[in-house]
């Protein structure tokens, strides 16, 4: 083994981030769900009690929207989707994760840039609360983001059905760098 790899290791791990939901208008980062279903009862969406497919999978929580008669009425074939995020610790998720979750919220919301509420961006890991959990890489920015193993969801749920292309659909996901903020602020 080569004398410096343990190093290298070591400021690789050093440099890992996860990703996580941020709370805009204070700029506080929400690690778990008790943070967040007051956030969420604000803005009219109820938590369920968690749920999980098996005992070793991972448990989830969905929020209904109270409100969310009148859009089962507009299409009764297909129901609305429902915003969920893993249960307890909502830090460390995958990207596709977050913007379902996202996705999901400006769909009973309908907000014009979600980002003025919530925003996803990097942060450590934190040593008491990750140093047991197994991650996968996620590579962007520059930075090594990492997150959670089975806590990957895929399948946005669609913002624009007439579009083309990807391209085409304006997603709600903005990933805010910690320099963007800071402007913001000042």
């Amino acid at each position: 083994m080569r004398p410096n790899f343990a190093m290298e290791v070591e400021c690789m791990r050093a440099s890992m981030r996860k990703l996580a939901i941020w709370y805009t208008p204070n700029f506080k980062p929400i690690t778990t769900h008790d943070e967040l279903d007051h956030i969420m009862s604000t803005l009219g969406f109820n938590p369920l009690p968690p749920i999980s497919a098996t005992a070793t999978a991972t448990a989830w929580r969905e929020y209904s929207f109270t409100a969310a008669g009148a859009f089962l009425l507009k299409s009764p074939n297909s129901p609305p989707p429902r915003p969920r995020l893993p249960y307890p610790r909502i830090d460390g998720l995958h990207v596709d994760t977050y913007r379902t979750f996202l996705e999901a919220i400006n769909f009973y919301l309908r907000m014009n840039n979600i980002s003025d509420l919530f925003h996803i961006r990097g942060m450590p890991l934190q040593h008491g609360h990750d140093r047991n959990q197994k991650w996968c890489r996620m590579i962007g920015d520059d930075l090594v983001y990492v997150y959670r193993e089975g806590t990957a969801e895929y399948g946005c749920c669609p913002v624009n059905k007439n579009a083309k292309s990807s391209k085409d659909q304006n997603s709600v996901l903005r990933i805010v760098p910690w320099k963007s903020i800071i402007d913001r602020i000042l």
